[in-house]
């Protein structure tokens, strides 16, 4: 049963890539030849040793999810490959490598995985045949980052299922074609640094004797066997722990964090739990830590009071937040000339930056995929693919200002690498004016910037044109380039300009939008109004069928958070419930963050037609909502600024 509170269990993000491990693995088994009935499915350990023993007669086998116990200490090794009394043990992770730029050693944690394995491994074999003489050479196989597909569609030969409640890759009947090819996954010795390891950096000594590393072994198997807790050091790296209890979290699970706080600090209270710490700044929570603060009622006032005026600075922002989050009196008093209601914002600074934009005003965001098997032949592993965008656009009139969704792109087509096609798509919206464009974070400018280098490698008829309309709105911190028209962070506006208490230390712009609706009373009266789809015209709300963006918590109070408003992907189908029952688990998601999206994208390379035009209307809305988020954060401060 599940004893502490999880809330990576709940991640998209991370199931998204765990089901890109999933994947690795399973392409790892089609690379390394290893027969499906070598496959060792059992969980049972017993089971599992058994059949371990029973493929290990053969003089030369390979197996997956073979299965070593020595003493108390147990392993499944992902694959083995066994070549008379030379034994090569590959643990398969679907992190990347780029054997020409990468050092191996920055794999450190899944190195002592492997070393872990391979020092049960050597005993257990031991044991089992004390006259062989074994050799077990450890590899990390990971993606390679060097390697292009040399097909197709190899991400699609690997389909995520789930059985039993587990999820699984199952191979598609195209998998057979990789064999042969090229691999993209790819194993790397790091059998060397095992041995260190295990030998304590002794190179003279058997790796069968005992070491510091046999004792930590030994000392971790008893503390598992004997369910004892192992304690270790607390710090601010401890503020990103995922085992913490929230408020919405099942009655009855324990709360991993404040378990091991309080082990570590013993004048530490329970309630000391409920008041702000340093883990609720936005950065320097390391340097606060050094100084012995660890609670924000304990920051000190700076010696030289607080300058915003050209907005607020990283370190005056976080004690802006410290300020706000325990009301204390000497701090807010340093902002005071900037705060407005529960909020701070900076009006003059806003307006110098607002005064120099030029209408009309773009609002893009793009959905994106990196996946460690490619979708397309010539694609690296991780590379990116740009399979989505919305665009929202605000144009200066004489009675004010007009808002529309006016463009939006995404990929649907199974097969088809999408990126330039979602350049030329984006370059046609926003080529006809010169306008301010707009961001919200670094992700854009990354993504278009990654487009010019594939473009510089393709034989495009219109690559330079492309290229060129990539960099006059991007820019480039390396080679100081700048585009005449590169886009506005919004972000970094917020960041200058603007906080709210509920946003704690976060710039998200999930979060952000939550704190401006519940900030703006204008933005509350106009969007409680359902005008979105008829007044202000978007491309996926018919006109007829408009829609109110403000909605309340059953308190009538706190405004509900825009992405929770989100429709499911079942709406799209209308489906009876037999019918439903028969589409899998993703067709009922909520396309609610950016996890969710990558997930939906893998997801529609999949999909039979009826659930792909589903989940593209889903990510529509999705991405819709982004550049709409973008939209209400610039009409607050436009209404803050100018209408005041």
């Amino acid at each position: 049963p599940q004893l502490y509170a999880n809330q990576e269990l709940e991640d998209e993000f991370l199931a998204s890539l765990a089901e890109g491990g999933f994947q690795v693995g399973e392409a790892a088994k089609v690379y390394m030849d290893v027969p499906e009935e070598n496959d060792i499915k059992s969980l049972d350990y017993d089971e599992s040793l058994a059949r371990t023993r029973e493929l290990w007669q053969q003089e030369n086998v390979r197996i997956a999810e073979a299965a070593f116990r020595y003493r108390n200490c147990f392993v499944r090794a992902d694959i083995i490959i066994k070549e008379g009394h030379d034994i090569k043990l590959l643990e398969v992770k679907s992190t990347s490598f780029d054997p020409n730029t990468d050092d191996i050693g920055d794999k450190d944690e899944y190195i002592w995985d492997v070393t872990f394995q391979k020092w049960v491994i050597i005993h257990a074999l031991h044991e089992m045949y004390p006259d062989e003489n074994y050799t077990v050479t450890a590899y990390l196989m990971m993606a390679d980052k060097s390697k292009k597909a040399p097909l197709n569609g190899i991400n699609q030969m690997f389909k995520i299922v789930s059985k039993d409640g587990r999820k699984m890759a199952v191979r598609t009947h195209d998998a057979a074609n990789l064999v042969g090819t090229d691999p993209v996954v790819v194993p790397f010795n790091v059998d060397a640094i095992c041995n260190r390891i295990i030998t304590n950096d002794n190179p003279g000594r058997d790796l069968l004797y005992d070491s510091q590393f046999s004792d930590d072994c030994y000392r971790w198997a008893n503390l598992y066997c004997n369910n004892e807790r192992a304690w270790g050091m607390v710090g601010p790296e401890c503020f990103k722990c995922p085992f913490r209890c929230l408020k919405e979290d099942e009655p009855g699970l324990r709360d991993g964090f404040k378990e091991c706080w309080l082990h570590a600090y013993k004048d530490l209270q329970e309630e000391d739990f409920d008041i702000p710490w340093i883990s609720d700044l936005n950065g320097q929570k390391k340097g606060y830590w050094e100084q012995g603060i660890l609670f924000l009622e304990d920051m000190p006032l700076p010696e030289n009071g607080v300058d915003d005026t050209e907005g607020i600075t990283p370190k005056d922002r976080n004690l802006l937040i410290a300020g706000m989050l325990t009301d204390r009196d000497d701090i807010l008093s340093l902002f005071s000339h900037n705060i407005h209601g529960d909020a701070y914002l900076n009006i003059d600074e806003l307006r110098s930056r607002m005064d120099s934009w030029v209408y009309p005003l773009h609002m893009i965001d793009f959905e994106t995929s990196a996946v460690a098997l490619p979708f397309y032949k010539g694609m690296r592993p991780y590379e990116s693919v740009a399979f989505q965008f919305s665009h929202h656009i605000i144009r200066k009139t004489e009675e004010g200002y007009t808002i529309e969704h006016a463009g939006q792109f995404i990929n649907v087509e199974k097969g088809k690498f999408p990126n330039f096609d979602f350049l030329r798509a984006l370059k046609e919206e926003l080529d006809k004016d010169n306008g301010t464009i707009f961001r919200y974070a670094a992700h854009e400018n990354t993504i278009l910037n990654h487009i010019a280098r594939q473009l510089e490698e393709s034989e495009e008829p219109d690559r330079r044109e492309l290229i060129d309309f990539i960099y006059s709105i991007t820019h480039d911190s390396k080679t100081k380039r700048k585009g005449e028209r590169d886009m506005v962070d919004l972000l970094e506006v917020v960041k200058r300009c603007y906080y709210h208490p509920s946003m704690k230390g976060s710039n998200s712009i999930k979060v952000v939008l939550p704190a401006v609706l519940n900030t703006s009373d204008f933005i509350k009266e106009k969007y409680s109004r359902a005008i979105y789809g008829s007044e202000i015209k978007s491309l996926t709300i018919p006109a007829d069928k408009p829609i109110p963006w403000i909605t309340y918590e059953d308190d009538g109070v706190t405004v509900k958070n825009p992405y929770k408003l989100l429709p499911p992907v079942s709406e799209y189908l209308g489906m009876d419930e037999a019918t439903m029952e028969a589409i899998d688990e993703a067709a009922s998601q909520n396309i609610a963050n950016g996890g969710a999206a990558l997930t939906a994208y893998s997801e529609l390379q999949f999909s039979d037609d009826v659930k792909s035009e589903a989940l593209a209307k889903a990510l529509l809305r999705y991405c819709e909502l982004d550049t709409m988020a973008m939209v209400f954060i610039w009409e607050y401060f436009y209404h803050e600024v100018y209408k005041a």
